[in-house]
């Protein structure tokens, strides 16, 4: 390939090699559902009901799935084809709601139904979510990873967006029927993206090539191995801090824009909407900074502008104050959970990633259900403010998990390193650049 050509082309980074971008455009097409799904579900249940305990159940049931079987789905990612994995749930997933769709718009669908649908899907993306986490490395270079992860996070962010202004759109003109049956649609997108690469041999993981005699880095278990290469523990506590800063804004929003702030509830979604607006600017400003070498540094910068986030939060008394505190908050999440994912990602052997990536998966998830209720219980015994300072200790807890993440990652044996590292390292992706990466 001339240079000059190769020089236009790194500048669309991940985006430059056909199999992330079918990989991502997927996720960003049943991302958008999922939101949708959550939004028209919440509405659903609530003017069915009128009662917010009953939305709360129904939140409830997508939040489980999650703990119950994201280390199954781990499992099966590092045993079957992760490509077969993430097209069997996304089917799956297509056929309920489609069914759920067509129960509303009969009349025969109560709120009941939402709510086990919505348990079904969450438990369907729990087992496909780590197949998904733990191909990202077959798709792009290791130099590009933690830019595919900062990516990754972008296309959450979109969906985020995308998804609750399509479930305002289609409410307000055709009815929950119709947003119900939008969603079963969106799940063609990862199906054909793993049909994509599938064709290109890209993918499949260790389940799809046949097992040999020795079991290598999954032998002991991922206990074991988690026990053999201790920075894992201390990357996945970092995941859970950054991750539970997120949720504390999300838990205590609805609260200080009433109470602090003298705006409507419903204004709660602008908070939320400022952390997402800086987590889309951080994911942009990662990208160079993380090309000059300053991934760690920036990862560690994150935790600190979250605690700061949070600080400024607790002295808002005005809409216009809490938007410019929640754009830090975001922005800290997009710095450091890249790194530290990507940090996974790349370390982790093939043959174990499928199952830390669903360790990874209830570090960042799996904590919201009890972080989220903590922070409800110090805002009601102690006020909003308390509850957002006392969300700021995870950051001093996080910097010293991430500086011990790195102090461990560098003093491992060189005969510790990575598979997954070598064989990146030493393969071409298919269909795309021939040159060695």
């Amino acid at each position: 390939m001339p240079n000059a050509e190769r020089g236009g082309l790194e500048r669309f980074g991940p985006f430059r090699h056909p199999p992330f971008t079918a990989y991502w455009l997927g996720g960003m097409v049943s991302n958008s559902g999922t939101w949708l799904q959550s939004v028209a579900g919440s509405v659903y249940v609530y003017d069915r009901t009128g009662s917010a305990l009953a939305v709360g159940v129904l939140n409830f049931a997508t939040f489980l799935p999650i703990l119950l079987f994201s280390v199954w789905g781990g499992r099966i990612s590092d045993r079957i084809d992760r490509r077969t994995v993430v097209i069997a749930t996304h089917a799956a997933s297509g056929a309920l709601s489609l069914v759920l769709a067509i129960g509303i718009a009969l009349g025969v669908a109560s709120e009941i139904h939402v709510v086990a649908t919505a348990f079904l899907l969450q438990t369907s993306w729990a087992i496909a979510k780590p197949s998904l986490q733990a191909m990202l490395p077959d798709l792009v270079p290791r130099a590009e990873l933690e830019e595919a992860v900062g990516l990754n996070t972008l296309q959450f962010i979109s969906g985020q967006l995308a998804g609750p202004l399509l479930a305002t759109l289609i409410l307000a003109t055709r009815g929950p029927a119709w947003a119900f049956g939008v969603n079963s649609v969106t799940f063609l997108a990862p199906i054909l993206s793993m049909a994509y690469l599938a064709r290109r041999g890209i993918g499949g993981g260790a389940g799809a090539r046949p097992r040999t005699a020795g079991r290598g880095a999954g032998e002991g278990g991922v206990v074991g191995y988690i026990r053999e290469q201790p920075w894992v523990a201390s990357a996945l506590l970092v995941v859970v801090c950054t991750s539970a800063i997120f949720e504390v804004i999300r838990t205590t929003a609805p609260v200080l824009v009433s109470q602090r702030l003298g705006e409507p509830t419903s204004s709660a979604g602008i908070v939320v909407a400022a952390q997402s607006v800086g987590s889309a600017l951080g994911v942009l400003a990662f990208v160079p900074l993380k090309r000059l070498g300053l991934s760690r540094p920036v990862a560690s910068l994150g935790l600190v502008l979250q605690a700061a986030g949070l600080a400024g939060l607790s002295f808002a008394t005005s809409m216009p104050a809490a938007i410019v505190a929640g754009i830090p908050l975001g922005m800290g999440f997009s710095f450091c959970f890249p790194v530290v994912t990507g940090a996974l990602q790349a370390e982790v052997p093939d043959a174990m990633r499928g199952r830390l990536m669903s360790l990874h998966q209830m570090a960042l998830l799996g904590n919201r259900p009890f972080t989220a209720l903590a922070a409800g219980a110090v805002a009601a015994s102690f006020g909003v403010p308390a509850a957002l300072l006392s969300g700021t200790l995870l950051a001093p807890f996080g910097l010293y998990a991430i500086r011990s993440a790195w102090r461990r990652l560098d003093a491992r044996p060189a005969t510790l390193g990575s598979v997954a590292e070598a064989r990146t390292a030493a393969r071409p992706l298919r269909g795309d650049d021939p040159d060695p990466l």
